[in-house]
């Protein structure tokens, strides 16, 4: 596999067919986790503020008396429940635009003429698959989760029914769970490499959420070597830009103005990656097999 082709190759598609790029910003968009802000900090010294004569309060215990009325809760419980169906919208959208730019490439490399609508199109027929491959490796953390609260009731429930005095203190009754944990994570890392994979053999080749894994599977297992170089090679690129990016990237956050401009820059990476990986599929597995229509 010429690499440096590849990447040349899968640049000259971006720069030629820039809605590939919009694509790309609605799975950036979808993959959005995680938040900060910014603190603010005060320093006292002892003769700026007595702090030591106030007076004591006994709050009592921390769940008890919390005096909140029915309607906040409701409101809290609301928004939760808001907040849980926006981040299930971007996920379903961003995956489906996933299956867009798989689809987009293959199109593009077959000389047939394509756009944003007729991308994203192609990809929503095909949600449903594409849901159900992506959700594949969440599957194992699900479970991990279950499997956590019902071990953290069940554990509080016999200490509160023992008053306390539970013969299994520590870290004894968590065992399991960790043991769990050290099964789940790695099938969970394994899925999410497959998970590649299995997104190209839907869209290309028509295979239902199986047997794209199966099929994603077989291509990885064919070609371990190549993809592992490529991932590599990837990943070595991506280090170097965010380096780089290190700087702007603060200046750029620390401005809201320029957040989207921040966004666009992660989609269009997304979307080249994409794109690459869409190439190497090709590669790999044949023209013939990649130019099943969907």
């Amino acid at each position: 596999m010429d690499y440096g082709k590849l990447f040349s190759k899968a640049w000259d598609i971006l720069w030629k067919n820039k809605f590939l790029i919009m694509l790309g910003v609605l799975v950036a968009i979808s993959g959005v986790g995680g938040g900060g802000g910014n603190q603010g900090r005060a320093a006292f010294r002892d003769n700026d503020f007595q702090w030591r004569d106030l007076p004591s309060f006994e709050f009592g215990h921390p769940f008890q008396n919390l005096g909140l009325p029915a309607i906040a809760i409701g409101g809290i419980l609301a928004l939760i429940v808001v907040l849980l169906l926006i981040s299930l919208a971007l996920w379903a959208v961003g995956t489906i635009s996933r299956g867009g730019l798989i689809s987009a490439v293959n199109e593009i490399e077959l000389g047939t003429p394509t756009n944003f609508s007729d991308s994203f199109r192609a990809g929503w027929t095909k949600g449903w698959w594409l849901l159900g491959i992506g959700l594949i490796p969440s599957i194992p953390m699900i479970i991990l989760l279950i499997a956590s609260a019902v071990t953290i009731v069940l554990v509080g429930g016999i200490q509160a029914f023992t008053s306390g005095n539970f013969p299994l203190i520590g870290m004894a009754p968590f065992l399991p769970l960790i043991i769990l944990a050290c099964l789940l994570v790695p099938l969970m890392v394994i899925l999410s490499l497959f998970r590649t994979f299995a997104y190209r053999a839907c869209m290309l080749e028509d295979l239902g959420v199986i047997s794209a894994y199966r099929r994603g599977f077989e291509v990885l297992g064919d070609n371990l070597g190549p993809a592992v170089i490529l991932f590599l090679l990837q990943a070595a690129i991506s280090l170097g830009i965010g380096i780089m990016m290190i700087i702007p990237g603060i200046l750029i956050a620390l401005c809201c103005l320029l957040w989207p401009l921040l966004i666009l820059i992660g989609g269009a990476f997304k979307a080249y990656y994409s794109i690459l990986w869409t190439l190497a599929w090709r590669e790999w597995v044949g023209r013939k097999a990649a130019a099943v229509t969907n």
